[in-house]
């Protein structure tokens, strides 16, 4: 798996932002990552829609590379961990985490986690219930649209359209960054997009799996 990333400061923090839909944070060792939507693939299925199995194993198999790559101590998952209940999908996560049983595992809850009392016995997992503070930095799953100190958050699934010639365009995850706030891509690549117009106060970080892009908001 190809890690490229882009250092950036927030709140007088330094933050490594990286192509893999994920940030790293040195300082405290924690990798920062959103909707995961474990068992979506499984939920489809379920109700007759076509989707491959591997889906779950291919994002925590990425999620184990990051985690070894930057000997993250800690991870911390603002919202969406799992997508609809408990089912056997959401079970890989057992184990998971039973190859790092050290691992310090904190889950803001999303609109999507339900059942979280059965499955943090299970895994030992962390879970606040509204958001998480940090260094002075809250970690909530959904954005606000008016914030007034720095946040971390998901839940839109924030994408970028570039134009490519001669009339083509691409669409990819992002991160959007403003002086206070940052909303993660989804983690899952088994997620939609969404590609509406960024607030002018946002910078653009478009990731792909060979490279991380700042691009020009306008």
């Amino acid at each position: 798996m190809n890690i490229q990333e882009q250092l950036i400061t927030f709140n007088k923090q330094q933050l490594i932002l990286n192509n893999q839909r994920t940030i790293f944070w040195p300082k405290q060792n924690t990798l920062i990552l959103s909707d995961l939507h474990l068992g979506k693939a499984a939920h489809f299925r379920k109700h007759g829609i076509p989707i491959p199995s591997d889906t779950a194993n291919q994002d925590l198999q990425r999620l184990a590379t990051l985690i070894d790559h930057y000997k993250a101590a800690n991870i911390l998952v603002v919202g969406d961990l799992i997508h609809a209940g408990i089912n056997q999908e959401v079970f890989l996560l057992k184990e998971f985490k039973q190859k790092y049983v050290d691992l310090n595992f904190h889950l803001v809850l999303g609109n999507h986690d339900r059942m979280v009392e059965k499955l943090a016995k299970q895994i030992d997992l962390i879970y606040h219930k509204d958001k998480f503070e940090l260094e002075q930095i809250s970690f909530v799953h959904e954005p606000t649209t008016a914030p007034s100190a720095f946040s971390i958050s998901g839940h839109i699934h924030p994408g970028v359209s570039i134009r490519l010639p001669p009339n083509k365009h691409l669409r990819l995850p992002c991160f959007w960054v403003s002086a206070q706030q940052i909303i993660l891509p989804a983690f899952s690549k088994f997620t939609g997009l969404d590609s509406r117009k960024m607030p002018l106060e946002y910078a653009c970080y478009a990731v792909h799996d060979e490279i991380i892009l700042p691009l020009k908001n306008s």
